[in-house]
């Protein structure tokens, strides 16, 4: 009768399987670490990116408005605030903050614009920066009606205005006058201040007298 090898077949010991797992672990925590690394990552940029959008299209907006400055159809002068001795106009407010004034007629209608940095109550105790844009269409507004009333042309729960300023700059030549506006705007996003931006640009007013 023939006798046949028997082998044992052995298991994992205890030892090799806490070794096994830890190795596991270590590896499970490195690939989560760089995940939540890279998902917070994206994410701010992300909000970065937005913020920077929302600026631009602020800066946007007041570029393609301030341009239009002065203008009157059908008239050979420019048009100006009443009271007002320059087509565009800039004022400080008591807070020391900047506003920046004009108007322009469309033939039919005065536009009144004024675009201006303010202190907005957020909630019963906080205060957030914004910028304010007055409009109004109505005939016979004059330089008392600029820089109170407004809108906010950024929102104002989630970005604050860290600064808003002017300068100008006169261009003259044979036949004109003109001015050169630099406006800056800084912001931040108000739930992480650490994400914020700042941005310029220059416009030359082209309605002068």
């Amino acid at each position: 009768m023939a006798i046949k090898n028997v082998t044992k077949n052995k298991g994992f010991s205890l030892i090799e399987l806490l070794i096994a797992s830890s190795v596991g672990l270590i590896a499970i925590g490195v690939v989560g670490s760089v995940f939540l690394s890279g998902y917070k990552s994206a994410n701010q940029r992300s909000l970065e990116l937005l913020l920077q959008q929302d600026v631009n299209d602020a800066l946007s907006l007041l570029k393609q408005d301030i341009l239009r400055a002065g203008y009157q159809s059908g008239a050979s002068s420019s048009y100006i605030i009443s009271g007002a001795s320059n087509i565009v106009t800039l004022s400080t407010l008591g807070s020391g903050d900047q506003c920046i004034s004009y108007a322009y007629h469309d033939g039919t209608v005065q536009h009144l614009r004024s675009f201006y940095s303010k202190d907005i109550v957020y909630s019963s105790s906080i205060l957030v920066k914004n910028i304010k844009l007055y409009s109004t269409t109505v005939d016979g507004k004059n330089m008392s009606d600029v820089c109170k009333n407004g809108h906010s042309i950024l929102d104002q729960n989630q970005i604050e205005v860290k600064e808003f300023s002017i300068v100008e700059r006169a261009l003259s030549s044979a036949s004109a006058t003109s001015k050169l506006l630099t406006i800056k705007l800084a912001a931040s996003l108000r739930a992480n201040p650490s994400i914020s931006t700042a941005k310029s640009i220059q416009i030359k007013t082209r309605n002068w007298q």
